[in-house]
């Protein structure tokens, strides 16, 4: 089978809208990932998909997966996209081991967040951070996948609609404010948590219950799931984790300059202060403008 001028050799995987496959490229001799939208699917999702192009186009870090092309396949007249081939696993199946070791956890969340200040500065929010749209590879790095829902923070509107996974949401996305960069924050925070302790800090039965825990419920702080945590780890992710996104860290760069220390450390012994300081002075700071 044909895609362009890109093989097809087999199937990677299958959702309700697309699929992706593994091809081949003749032209430049690579192994490439392939997006294809479904056929039968048209209008608004088929708008979504063609979005998803135009914002990992304007992304370029090793923590985001890159882009080389886009088309029109000929015999269904569908969109598809031309991605990086990655060896690995998606960050939800590696969790269904169990929690990670503090400095990977770390280590992958500080990447994340790198990636994501990347995007918050060209005006992107992702809006569907979880552990699904999280590639491991390979060589042990984390790659940011699956900008489908991803918008300019310009122009985000209050009655969008509740779309991705409801563990991993944040409370303005639930009440239907705007969403800016802090949004993708608490959701990198909800990510974080579920590494280190390997359940997540809202969940529940239904969406009721979910989305009331994460209305009204503050989690437990991980240090209580696993004494060998140190709790300036339960402060970063308090900070994270705030349900008014006026308390939250301020930006992506905070959060992993924040993360790279944990990440360094081959024990759990992370001294206090580096951390309580930059909290305590930009609760200070918050203070001060309310």
């Amino acid at each position: 089978m044909q895609v362009g001028r890109y093989q097809v050799l087999d199937i990677i995987g299958t959702g309700a809208k697309s699929k992706v496959v593994r091809g081949f490229d003749p032209l430049i001799g690579r192994t490439v990932a392939i997006k294809l939208l479904a056929p039968q699917v048209r209008g608004e999702a088929q708008q979504l998909f063609l979005q998803e192009a135009r914002v990992v186009g304007q992304l370029s870090h090793p923590a985001i997966i890159t882009l080389h092309d886009m088309g029109i396949e000929e015999s269904s007249q569908t969109p598809y996209l031309v991605m990086e081939y990655l060896e690995g696993q998606a960050l939800d199946q590696i969790l269904t081991k169990g929690p990670l070791p503090l400095p990977k956890a770390c280590a992958w969340a500080a990447e994340m967040a790198t990636a994501l200040g990347v995007a918050h500065r060209k005006g992107i929010i992702h809006g569907d951070v979880k552990p699904a749209n999280i590639l491991t590879t390979a060589e042990g790095r984390v790659k940011l996948t699956d900008f489908g829902m991803a918008r300019l923070a310009s122009r985000d509107s209050v009655d969008s609609p509740l779309l991705g996974t409801p563990a991993y949401w944040c409370p303005e996305q639930i009440i239907g404010k705007a969403q800016d960069a802090r949004s993708d924050l608490f959701s990198l925070g909800v990510v974080l948590y579920e590494m280190v302790t390997g359940r997540r800090p809202f969940d529940g039965d239904s969406l009721q219950a979910i989305c009331g825990k994460i209305l009204s419920t503050t989690p437990l702080p991980p240090s209580q799931f696993n004494s060998s945590l140190p709790t300036t780890l339960d402060e970063v992710l308090a900070a994270c984790l705030a349900k008014d996104p006026a308390a939250r860290l301020a930006d992506a760069d905070e959060l992993a300059n924040l993360l790279y220390p944990f990440a360094r450390r081959k024990t759990a012994a992370i001294q206090a202060a580096p951390v309580a300081v930059t909290l305590r002075s930009r609760a200070t700071r918050l203070l001060r403008s309310a």
